[in-house]
């Protein structure tokens, strides 16, 4: 009986694929350090990787993950910095964050070069996961 359910496991494999996302590891972009700010033009995206803008949170993702020249990994993200607190609501409703990435808010946007091992070396006490549990907690 074992085995029948090993086979019938084997089949559906071959037909519909395994339960995950599949990534070529030569083109995943790491992200370490993502940047988030409200503009005229809706919403920004700075990292290391590149550059994204629309009208909303997803619509900058959107176009960032276009505009890569690979397959942008936000999994990896290990700090987040909020240019404007509104779009916290947006970046957790989104689920792409690493809940252990460190949470930090400025006024405008960084220059990228050094900024990681700057936040790196001034941890936060914020995490997306602490975010995510004080928006589930009102």
């Amino acid at each position: 009986m074992k085995w029948l359910y090993l086979i019938a496991a084997a089949v559906l494999t071959l037909i519909f694929g395994l339960p995950f996302r599949e990534y070529e590891t030569a083109r995943l972009l790491p992200l370490l350090t993502v940047q988030a700010a409200r503009t005229d033009g809706g919403v920004t995206i700075v990292s290391e990787v590149g550059k994204g803008e629309g009208a909303t949170w997803e619509d900058a993702v959107e176009n960032l993950r276009k505009s890569a020249s690979g397959e942008v990994f936000f999994d990896t993200a290990e700090q987040i910095i909020f240019c404007d607190r509104s779009l916290v609501s947006d970046a957790l409703e989104s689920d792409i964050l690493r809940p252990a990435a460190q949470v930090y808010f400025a006024d405008a946007l960084q220059d990228s070069e050094g900024l990681h091992e700057y936040l790196s070396a001034h941890e936060s006490q914020i995490t997306v996961a602490d975010l995510r549990a004080e928006s589930k907690g009102q």
